[in-house]
Order: structure tokens, then sequence, then C-alpha cells
């Protein structure tokens, strides 16, 4: 599929308005070192007119006679010799400062529009629905998100400005070609005019290669993320050489799909430079008979030679931004069909949660993550607010699920019931305001590789480093915290003392602390921790649930203790529900039979 024009317009707008000013610096960067580079073949061809046949300086082009009578009086062959020759000196200086100004602002500008693109890309994917994200690896959306932008880098900074000097270089030097004489001028204008119809007639040559390239790329990374993911479990399990098969499968593709689009993009390359050999040799056809006839100096065949070569730089970069433009066009195909993804979870509530703790109501809810393949059926209970609720369930019963859904990570067809909190369908509750009022802490806590500070506060500024420091200590950190090297500002990933899962665990609830939710989810929170660590985690959650409604999803019976009421799941559906005390003094409930049998621990997995 063809990238329409006003599609790459639209692109170059949006990423670069806001840099206007560092364009307009570019954009005059790259016109200056045009215009120089017209202008300075003139002053050899003077020179050699000069040197070759005696020339004074009454006979040289008027600009450069005024430029000679402005530096003073020279009226000898040597002096406009070596007036030239510093001339030429000054401006090749000038010129040589301004191609590496002209660089420096182009990769400057091609870094600040894309990370733009990139903070759009990334926000955009955050804000899609967890379906989403279930059917694409994080490595493949990284590489979607970064890969396909570098690619655009250097066509979001420069491809108009570059595309519009590289004209007005062949303008000027056909111009000033037909000023020398009109046969001339028009074998530079065949010649440009051929070269330039092939290179866009030849334009998505390689576009659908390159596309396609770019989504083995993306496999590819998914692969290496997966595995990576998961070496703990290849490596137990021994499946390290089904492992690197199947990476050698994706990278094998990947080179294959490179190959091709690089073939291609070869043969286009190569392509456009034999027209330009070719016709390049026939622009030299008329010279010498011109020569020898007297219309054209030695100076002049010179500066045509000169102009042969420096056509071929706008040409080339023509062709160069042609390659550039066919990857942007897969990229921005890619970029465009990821931006054209909506969420399922749309945030058209209007009411706000009470301070306070919250009531939930399941009222006759049902959920499928895949069509009518539902894990839960049915699910109805209440959950007064300040109190707890323990669920137990076999994995896969649907524990987790109903977590998922308080925080609409997922949401709910209408004929499949609703969630109330307190009292509120949570579809009619500002999407922002539901999720600050809860807070959900699983048994795998995602750290991140920034400051201790950070991963308490996620990057929250705004709290002060005394209220985080007092929180550790609440939830029993203290002691490990003295012991960091640069105390607050300690890197997680780089602390010399390391993270145990348990003050993970701690570090997840203190972010719980400086939340301050109304619901608190806890799911599993201590299920891989040894009974030290477990105990002191039990007095943090104690302190935790205090002024809270709470659900824990219990993986030991002494965490049921807590609970005030009792859900069972199987299979998705409730079998059993009840105040914890009513059904343990119940003989006939299925929790008391569980409690007495000892067959609770299973159900606890």
């Amino acid at each position: 599929m063809k990238v329409p024009l006003k599609r790459y317009w639209e692109v170059q707008k949006k990423y670069l308005t806001p840099f206007k000013k560092r364009v307009a610096i570019l954009g005059a960067l790259l016109l200056s070192g045009t215009l120089l580079q017209i202008f300075i073949p003139l002053i050899i061809e003077n020179y050699i007119n000069s040197a070759k046949q005696g020339i004074p300086l009454e006979d040289l082009n008027a600009f450069f006679r005024t430029l000679a009578l402005i530096f003073g009086k020279i009226d000898t062959i040597p002096k406009t010799l070596i007036f030239l020759a510093a001339l030429y000196i000054i401006l090749m200086v000038v010129q040589q400062t301004i191609t590496v100004l002209a660089v420096y602002f182009g990769q400057n500008l091609a870094w600040l529009s894309t990370n733009m693109l990139r903070y759009d890309l990334t926000k955009h994917c955050i804000s899609l629905d967890m379906s989403f994200h279930n059917e694409h690896k994080p490595g493949e959306m990284i590489e979607r998100i970064d890969g396909d932008v570098n690619t655009l880098a250097m066509f979001l900074s420069q491809f108009s400005l570059e595309l519009l000097t590289s004209l007005l270089i062949i303008i000027g030097v056909l111009a000033i070609l037909f000023t020398k004489h009109w046969i001339i001028g028009l074998s530079f204008t065949i010649f440009t005019t051929i070269a330039v119809v092939v290179m866009y007639l030849m334009r998505n040559f390689a576009k659908k290669s390159w596309e396609a390239q770019r989504q083995t790329s993306a496999d590819l990374y998914g692969i290496i993320e997966e595995n990576l993911s998961a070496i703990e479990d290849i490596r137990a399990n021994g499946a390290v050489n089904n492992a690197m098969q199947k990476f050698y499968r994706y990278s094998k593709k990947d080179f294959k799909a490179f190959r091709h689009a690089l073939i291609r993009d070869q043969f286009f390359v190569a392509s456009i430079w034999g027209i330009i050999a070719l016709i390049n040799t026939m622009i030299f056809a008329p010279s010498l008979p011109l020569y020898n006839n007297g219309y054209i100096t030695l100076g002049t065949i010179f500066l045509i030679q000169m102009f042969a070569g420096i056509l071929l730089s706008p040409i080339f970069r023509i062709t160069r931004q042609m390659q550039n433009f066919q990857r942007a066009g897969a990229s921005i195909d890619r970029i465009n069909t990821l931006f054209q993804i909506e969420t399922k979870i749309k945030d058209e509530g209007q009411k706000k949660l009470a301070p306070g703790p919250l009531s939930v109501e399941f009222n006759d809810l049902s959920f499928a993550y895949n069509k009518n393949d539902y894990v839960l059926r049915n699910i109805s209970f209440k959950l007064e607010s300040g109190k707890v609720l323990g669920i137990v369930g076999h994995t896969g019963s649907g524990k987790t699920t109903i977590s998922r859904l308080l925080f609409r990570l997922y949401d709910i067809k209408p004929k499949d019931g609703f969630i109330k909190l307190n009292g509120e369908n949570v579809k009619d509750i500002y999407l922002e305001d539901l999720r600050n009022k809860i807070s959900y802490v699983t048994q795998n806590v995602e750290l991140f590789q920034a400051s201790i500070r950070d991963n308490v506060t996620l990057f929250d500024n705004r709290i002060q480093d005394g209220k985080i420091t007092q929180i550790l200590s609440d939830v029993g950190l203290s002691d490990w915290f003295k012991k960091l090297p640069k105390g607050l500002d300690t890197i997680v990933s780089s602390s010399e003392y390391g993270i145990s899962a348990g003050e993970a665990q701690l570090l997840a609830l203190a972010r719980v602390f400086i939340k301050k939710p109304n619901l608190v989810v806890l799911d599993e929170a201590s299920s891989r921790l040894d009974p030290v660590t477990e105990n002191l985690l039990e007095q943090v959650i104690d302190k935790l649930l205090v002024n809270r409604t709470a659900i824990i999803i219990a993986h030991r019976l002494t965490t049921l203790e807590k609970v005030d009421n009792i859900l069972i799941l199987e299979k998705g559906n409730i079998i059993e529900q009840g105040r914890r005390i009513d059904l343990v003094n119940n003989p006939n409930s299925k929790y008391s039979h569980l409690l007495h049998t000892g067959e609770i621990e299973e159900w606890l997995q």
C-alpha cells in the first residue's frame, strides 16, 4: 500500500512545528551552504582563466572585480590570482563550518522530534487495554516504538530541507550553465531530468520489502524478550535448546527479510548511479568542440566538470532521501496502524468516589477473555465498606480476574452484569479517580531501574523525602534502608546489598501507604516468603487494613484469619460465601469441611 504524500507531510508538520526556530536555523545553514557550493566553482573558473590566458582584473566577472576593488586596487595578474586563491580558501573554511553546524542541528532536531513521537506512541500503547497487551509481546512493542521511530529520524528532521536545497543546487547550476552556453545547459537539464524521473518511478521499489523486514525484526525482539523473561524456567526445565532453535528460526527469517530489502534497495541505488555514469559521459561530449571553436574557455570546461560533480551530490541526496522515503513509508504505515488501535476501555465516567472505605458489589457478573469462554459465571456478592473479603479457589478459578475487573483493566459487556463501588457503576466513575482509589499488590513486584525514591513514589516528585523515609520505617524497612549507600538516591538495580523477595513486597506495600487508597487488593502477596518475613509482612498488612476495605486472595491459612467474609470459587463459579465466623461454625459449609479435613491448603494454592 502506497502512503499518500499528505501523510508524510502531516507527520513532519506535527513533530517539527514545536521546533520552528531550529528548523529555521537548519534551513538557513543548508541554504547558505548551497549558495557557497554553487559560487565556489566560479572562483576556480576565473582563477584558471586568469592563469592560462593572463586575463587582467578588468576582464574578470563583474562580481569578482567588485570584490577585488573592495579589498583594494588589484591591477596585476599575480595579485588577482592571490586574491582569488585567498577568497577560495576563506569560503571553503566557511562552507566546512556551515556543514558541521548543519550536521549538528540536523541530528539535534532528529532526536528532539523523534523523542516526541516515541512519547506519543508509548503513551498511546500504555492507554490501550490489556487485551491488546496480551496479543503483543513487550519486545515486539519496543521494536515498534523505537525501531520504526529510528527509521523516521532523519526523514523527520531533514527530508524536506535536503530536498529543497538539492533542488536549489540543481536550479542554480543549470541557470549558470545556460549563461555559459545553451548547449551545455540543455545537456545538463536532460541529464538531471532523466535521473529525477527514474528515481521517482522507482521510489516505492523497496518499500514493501522494508515493511516486511520491520515486522520480522519486531517478531525477533518479541522472542528475545520472551526468552529473557522466562530464563529461569527455561534453564530449570532444560528448554535452552528449544529456545535457541526458536531464536535461530526468527533470526534467519529476519536476516532473509533484511537481505531481500537491502538487495532491492541497492539495486535501486545501482540503477541511479548507472544512469548518472552514462549521462555524465554524454555531458562532456559537446565540451571539446565548443572549446575548439572558442565558445567556452578552459576555465569553463573545468567549471562544467566541477558542476557535474556538484550535481551528483544533490541527485545522490535525493536518491538517499527517496530511500528514506521508502523506509519512512513502511514505518509510517506501521506507526499509523498502531495509533489507529483504540482502547476498548472508554473513559466516559463523570463521577468521583467519596473519601473513606469503599463498598463493593458484584451483580450477576460473567466475564470471558476470549468470546464465550467464560472464566467467571454469575458472580454476585457484596462487601461492606471497611470490611475484608478473603477469596479462596484453585488456580484458574477466576480469583485474579475479579481484581482486574475492579480496576477496569478489562471491561464487562452490558449483558454480563456490573460492578459497583459505593453504589456507583464503575463505568460511571472517572477512570483516573477509580484507579487512584484502589491499590493492587501481587506476589510479583515490579521494581524499576531507578532510585529507591522513584520506586516507592512511582516517579511522583511531589512527595517529600521525609514522608518516604517515615513510611519505609512504618513497613519495617528502616534497618535495610540505613545500609543503603546513597539513601533514597540508591539505584535499585545497582545496590550492592540487593533486594530480597520480602523487601520487594514491603516496598510494594510502601507504595500503597504513599497512595492512600480506599480499597486494597492483595493478590497472594505473601505466597513466596519465609515465615519470618511473612510475619513481618502480616504486621504491615494489619496496619494497611485500618480504615480501608480490602480483598485478599489468600495463599496461606493464617492470612484468612484476618478477613471478615469468605468467598470460595471453583471453575469461575461461587460455590460458597458468607461471614468467616459463620462458615467456620457451620459443619455443613464447604469452608468448614476444608478446614477440618486439611484440604484448605490445596484450595489456597
